[in-house]
């Protein structure tokens, strides 16, 4: 048999040492007997106290009148009686009980007592004999004791082995079964990460394609306002320039028509003083047919370059028209998907 049967070791829990439940309530305890004393001190030194004289005249305070005496109702005789008969008859009934009480005691021990009055009748031959025969039953009982004794061990290696094996597998049950919740978990985990991550991927995507979509619409006004700033530009040099050519042509062909007048004037001079009826008839039809017929042909060519220019003009305008209105689509679009 191992040692552990046949030399049991018990421990008895220690209620002073280490910090568990027992020492706690050790010390519970012994700080409530503490105070209880430390209260019950207060009390008698306050019992002895001497209450210093009054320095002025204090109210005598006259205690509360103490409640009438209650009074008990007298019974009657036949009440008393009744009582009486009552206690009898449970001392009647208890004397029964335990008469009944002693008599199945002696019915239960009857065979004690048949047999210590059997071996005071019985003579020493008999005596001899009962003590062989009680020999002979103890040798048998021992017998049956011993063999009742290896089965109940035989029984309780059994139940260990069985204990064992059924304690192993509870224990790989037990372990598979946190591997298991544990598994799970960890599944549960990596499903909410992966739902985080899609989320803030779904997230990103959607501000990168707002920003994105901002930078090309902030791309876009800055490349129209910079071709409309270059516009203004080029017009604004056109018109300077156009001003400075038109001022310089008029200068200089001022300068020029009053040098040409200076010199007709002379030539005018000049012929006027030598000329006859019919060169100055002649003169005047050169001067008429000088003057008339260019002044004709110039207003027809100034009509020509009119409609040429307006319609440019209009080609212009409809260009212009149409970019502004595929810029304010645009816009419009970018704003409805922003939303």
């Amino acid at each position: 048999l191992p040692d552990y049967v046949t030399q049991p070791r018990i421990k008895i829990p220690s209620l002073v040492t280490g910090k568990g439940g027992a020492q706690k309530r050790f010390e519970k305890r012994q700080k409530e007997l503490e105070d209880t004393a430390g209260l019950i001190q207060k009390e008698k030194e306050k019992q002895f106290e001497v209450k210093p004289p009054p320095r002025f005249l204090q109210k005598v305070v006259r205690p509360p009148p103490r409640p009438p005496t209650p009074s008990v109702e007298v019974p009657s005789e036949e009440e008393e009686k009744r009582d009486l008969a009552v206690i009898f008859l449970q001392q009647l009934l208890r004397g029964r009980a335990v008469q009944n009480m002693m008599q199945e005691g002696k019915e239960k021990r009857m065979e004690l007592i048949d047999e210590l009055r059997s071996t005071e009748a019985l003579k020493p031959e008999e005596e001899k004999m009962i003590k062989e025969q009680k020999k002979e039953a103890r040798g048998k009982q021992r017998k049956q004791r011993m063999m009742q004794h290896k089965d109940e061990l035989a029984h309780e290696i059994l139940e260990g082995m069985a204990g064992r094996s059924v304690g192993q597998m509870a224990d790989v049950l037990s372990k598979e079964l946190v591997r298991l919740q544990e598994e799970q978990r960890i599944h549960a985990f990596a499903l909410l990460a992966e739902r985080k991550r899609r989320m803030r991927e779904a997230e990103e995507s959607g501000k990168r394609q707002v920003e994105e979509r901002r930078r090309m619409e902030e791309d876009e006004i800055w490349r129209q306002m910079v071709n409309c700033h270059q516009g203004t530009m080029e017009t604004y040099l056109e018109d300077i320039i156009s001003r400075s050519v038109s001022r310089t042509a008029d200068e200089q062909a001022r300068t020029e028509i009053h040098a040409k007048a200076e010199k007709i004037n002379d030539i005018a001079y000049d012929m006027e003083s030598k000329r006859d009826r019919l060169q100055s008839e002649n003169m005047v039809a050169e001067l008429v047919y000088s003057f008339l017929l260019p002044e004709v042909e110039k207003e027809t060519l100034r009509e020509n370059v009119k409609r040429e220019q307006r319609r440019h003009i209009l080609a212009a305008h409809s260009v212009i028209h149409g970019q502004a209105s595929g810029i304010e689509k645009e816009g419009g679009s970018s704003a409805d998907s922003g939303n």
